[in-house]
């Protein structure tokens, strides 16, 4: 399903969707959500409850470089 904005996460039957009144603001994306969230409690009484990540996601992990390019003499030895 696309929509323009943020649709209604209560039930799979609301059409209602929030649209954000300008599409590159944060204060914008943060009102609609508020409505979004104002409008599940009234119409449905469901509050949005977000699980706690366990462990640390992949972009959380440092960054493991790996050397590129020819490799020198010695790192090709096998003895």
């Amino acid at each position: 399903m696309r929509t323009s904005g943020l649709p209604c996460r209560a039930t799979p039957d609301c059409e209602s969707v929030f649209t954000l009144t300008h599409q590159d603001s944060m204060d914008a994306l943060r009102e609609a959500v508020a409505r979004r969230d104002a409008h599940e409690l009234e119409a449905h009484g469901y509050s949005h409850v977000t699980k706690p990540l366990e462990g640390a996601t992949p972009f959380q992990q440092p960054a493991v470089r790996k050397p590129r390019g020819r490799r020198r003499p010695e790192e090709l030895s096998t003895a």
